[in-house]
């Protein structure tokens, strides 16, 4: 999942979030993307989480069968355009 704010400094950051079951298999596709390269480094704790899908229905579905996940979030900031 990636997506971009416009913080109106000037620049936009860019966050791309990697789901895996361990966080050695997150920090491992963080390298395997070239994350490091493009200038993306983690922001925040990278810890277990349960995620849920908001669909538009009544109620949430479990994602991953409701088993909690490692979520590791990194970011870039770059200019504006």
């Amino acid at each position: 999942m990636t997506h971009t704010i416009d913080n109106r400094q000037n620049t936009q950051d860019e966050y791309i979030t990697i789901i895996a079951r361990t966080v050695a298999d997150a920090m491992r596709q963080f390298k395997a993307k070239g994350l490091d390269q493009l200038g993306f480094a983690i922001v925040g704790p990278v810890d277990k989480h349960q995620f849920s899908l908001a669909d538009g229905t009544d109620t949430a579905r479990d994602m991953f069968e409701g088993a909690p996940m490692i979520a590791a979030t990194f970011k870039r900031s770059t200019m504006a355009q």
